[in-house]
C-alpha cells in the first residue's frame, strides 16, 4: 500500500476483505495486504481483540465481530465513494481504483459523500459491492461465488469481492467487469464474446457471479 500510518480502520477493512475471500483472515495475509510487519499487524489484532471489534474463530484465523463489520462498514463506505469519485468524476481506469481510492478515503468527509451521491449515485462502486449506508447497514446482494458454478451454464459478473491488484489486472486487462456476461466451460476456464478465457486459481474466490 505504501502508507505511512495504518490505522484501525485500515485494519477493520483488511479482515473485512479477507473474510470475503478466504472466509477468514491470517495475520501473514493482514500483513502483506496492509505492507507493515507482522508482528505489528498481531499487536493491532490484540487491541482488536480486546475492544470486541475482532473474533478468533481458531488459531491464527480472525473474523469481524458484529460491532467490527459495522465499523468496518463505515470506512468501507468512504472507500467506495472514493472509488466513485474517481471513476465516474476524474475517470480513472477500473483497475486503479482501489489503490487510488486508498490515497484519499480518510479525508471524505459527509459532506463530500453526500455531494457525491446526489451527483454520480452510490448504490454500488464500479467494482460492483454495495455502498454501506451512512448507519453502517449494508444491500445484501444474492450472488455467490464462481466455485458454486455448472459447466454449461451462464452468469453474470456481480462482483469483485477482493480488489487485489493482481487480479483487478487480470480481470481489466481481460475486460470482465460486472455486468459482463461469462459461460462456464469448467471452474477455472471460461467462456466470453471474445472467446475463452482461463482463470488463475486466486481470481476465482474473488469473483461474484448473478443467474441470468
Amino acid at each position: 500500500m505504501g502508507k505511512t500510518s495504518i490505522t484501525e480502520e485500515d485494519y477493520l477493512k483488511s479482515i473485512h476483505e479477507l473474510t470475503e475471500y478466504e472466509g477468514y483472515a491470517t495475520l501473514s495475509d493482514i500483513s502483506r495486504l496492509l505492507g507493515t510487519l507482522r508482528q505489528s499487524a498481531y499487536d493491532e489484532i490484540n487491541i482488536l481483540l480486546q475492544k470486541n471489534l475482532v473474533t478468533r474463530i481458531e488459531r491464527g484465523k480472525y473474523v469481524l465481530t458484529e460491532i467490527g463489520q459495522k465499523q468496518a462498514n463505515l470506512f468501507l463506505r468512504k472507500h467506495r465513494i472514493a472509488e466513485i469519485l474517481l471513476y465516474k468524476g476524474l475517470s480513472l481506469e477500473w483497475k486503479k481504483l482501489d489503490e487510488q481510492a486508498m490515497g484519499i478515503e480518510h479525508g471524505m468527509t459527509e459532506e463530500i459523500m453526500e455531494r457525491v451521491c446526489e451527483k454520480y449515485g452510490c448504490e454500488r462502486c464500479p467494482h460492483g459491492n454495495p455502498v454501506p449506508r451512512g448507519d453502517g447497514t449494508v444491500m445484501e446482494i444474492d450472488d455467490f461465488s464462481m466455485s458454486q458454478a455448472s459447466p454449461g451454464k451462464t452468469y453474470m459478473i456481480s462482483r469483485i469481492v477482493y480488489e487485489e491488484s493482481f487480479i483487478l489486472n487480470f480481470l481489466s486487462d481481460n475486460r470482465i467487469f460486472p455486468g459482463t456476461s461469462i459461460k462456464c466451460i469448467s471452474l477455472n476456464k471460461w467462456s466470453l464474446d471474445r472467446g475463452e478465457v482461463e482463470f488463475p486459481p486466486q481470481v476465482n474466490p474473488a469473483v461474484r457471479l448473478i443467474n441470468v
